[in-house]
């Protein structure tokens, strides 16, 4: 985390902790018993209260001996995926007889400059880029994940994982933490292309590896540079697409790298096909070519 990002969410941390009795979202650490009361309440309770799982998947389950398991829970109370998913999930774990004790819930930021961040960073390490997902552990160590939604569901798709037989949503990002954590993404001579070519087959949008990218930049300056190449990546696996070419332009122009990223908006602008967008790409524009004007 950069200087000025940590200062930022210095500063913010006491203001959001107070807030979470108030409606604001929740921030860092919390427990079932802040989601079970209001405003969290009004969403936790419906979710909870309609959701049966599948009782055959859940005798399964029971058998389970959960001693030397965990899951931790990263979730977003803005998030309309946790609100539905988190309540579900909780219940599924309540039903299998798993041990309350074993779960830990983290909130996450959606705020730009923490995007995807928990108060004390405690996100940090987990490769955490969609809300919400819930990661299951057996002895401290991950086995698996359950990503944003389940790819089944969520009695069958943790049945799948204790079982070993599971494959989670945004295959790509298995790919792309692995490059993370290798150093790959921070490497100057990587070949982009042939990075494409090996997760083409995982991704289902642009906006895939976009987010992906975008949780990286707010990470501090390693984190940028390697945002910056996951772009670059996209842009090879969508290259009529102009959102990664946007989203190159921010990051090269946050790392100072001026006409690289007056290249990259250029594009996107060239590949925009909704008037709609047209305001915020001209903006950016003008943004790279006059960095020194007030916005």
């Amino acid at each position: 985390m950069s200087k000025r990002t940590y200062l930022i969410a210095a500063c913010l941390l006491p203001a959001v902790l107070s807030a979470q009795t108030d409606g604001a979202p929740l921030w860092g650490k919390c427990s079932l018993d802040d989601l079970q009361k209001a405003p969290y309440s009004e969403w936790y309770t419906k979710n909870h209260a309609e959701y049966e799982p599948n009782p055959a998947t859940v005798g399964q389950l029971k058998t389970v001996n959960w001693k030397d398991w965990s899951v931790t829970v990263f979730l977003g109370t803005w998030c309309g995926d946790s609100r539905r998913e988190v309540p579900r999930f909780i219940k599924v774990l309540d039903a299998a007889g798993f041990p309350s004790e074993a779960v830990t819930l983290i909130a996450i930021s959606a705020a730009d400059s923490v995007y995807k961040q928990s108060a004390a960073r405690e996100e940090r390490g987990w490769h955490i880029y969609r809300a919400p997902t819930f990661v299951i552990s057996k002895k401290g160590r991950e086995v698996n994940r359950i990503v944003e939604t389940p790819a089944v569901s969520l009695e069958r798709d943790l049945l799948a994982i204790i079982n070993n037989r599971y494959t989670p949503n945004y295959e790509s990002y298995v790919y792309l933490s692995q490059w993370f954590d290798e150093g790959v993404l921070n490497d100057g001579n990587i070949s982009h292309r042939g990075l494409a070519r090996q997760i083409r087959h995982l991704t289902h949008s642009a906006g895939e590896l976009n987010n992906y990218g975008r949780v990286l930049s707010k990470s501090g300056s390693d984190g940028l540079d390697a945002a910056i190449n996951v772009y670059k990546i996209n842009t090879y696996l969508y290259p009529e697409a102009w959102l990664p070419q946007m989203s190159l332009a921010e990051a090269l122009y946050d790392r100072g790298d001026r006409e690289q990223a007056l290249e990259a908006i250029r594009k996107a602008i060239e590949l925009n096909k909704d008037v709609q967008n047209v305001k915020r790409l001209l903006e950016l524009e003008d943004k790279i070519k006059n960095p020194h004007n007030s916005y």
